[in-house]
């Protein structure tokens, strides 16, 4: 019931946006996979409705939680196109941030499998709490190293609160 089949995790991160409304401000990762926001502003979101997270050398390409709301924020763990991998003491700040802010994460863990130091979670399903405000993409392109295939699965909790942010009117 909470698994959803899909043909790879880039296609759901950017059609699960049909399940938001328009209106919602979305946080990315600076730099950031295409899609996230490629998608957002095919589905009619302009830069105004962004807020960018820097990723530099000097915050460990790990960036800060922002000072304003997001209501849907996109993480990448391992990111692509940085590598760098979240300690769980990192994602627990980012749970926490969307909780107490009513706020979604979309987690694209389609690179999980290549972690290979302890402490780094595989999923963000592993934070406390995460259940309530997460939706994970998974992909076995990487795992099984059958790219051109396209499948995956994206992870949606019967427990996941939809408040907060605008759901789409569909």
């Amino acid at each position: 019931d909470e698994i959803f089949v899909s043909d790879g995790a880039k296609s759901d991160c950017g059609n699960i946006l049909d399940i938001f409304g328009p209106s919602n401000t979305i946080a990315v990762c600076d730099p950031v996979y295409p899609v996230y926001v490629d998608t957002n502003i095919m589905a009619g979101r302009t830069g105004d409705d962004f807020i960018y997270l820097p990723c530099t050398g000097e915050n460990g390409f790990l960036p800060d939680i922002p000072d304003e709301k997001a209501d849907i924020i996109y993480l990448c763990f391992p990111t692509n196109p940085t590598g760098t991998a979240a300690p769980v003491s990192y994602l627990s700040k980012w749970v926490q941030y969307a909780n107490a802010n009513g706020s979604g994460i979309l987690f694209d863990a389609a690179y999980e499998a290549f972690i290979r130091q302890g402490g780094i979670p595989h999923s963000i399903y592993e934070i406390s709490g995460a259940d309530k405000c997460a939706i994970e993409f998974r992909s076995f392109s990487k795992t099984a190293g059958f790219t051109g295939v396209r499948y995956g699965y994206t992870v949606i909790p019967k427990t996941l609160i939809c408040h907060g942010y605008e759901l789409s009117q569909l």
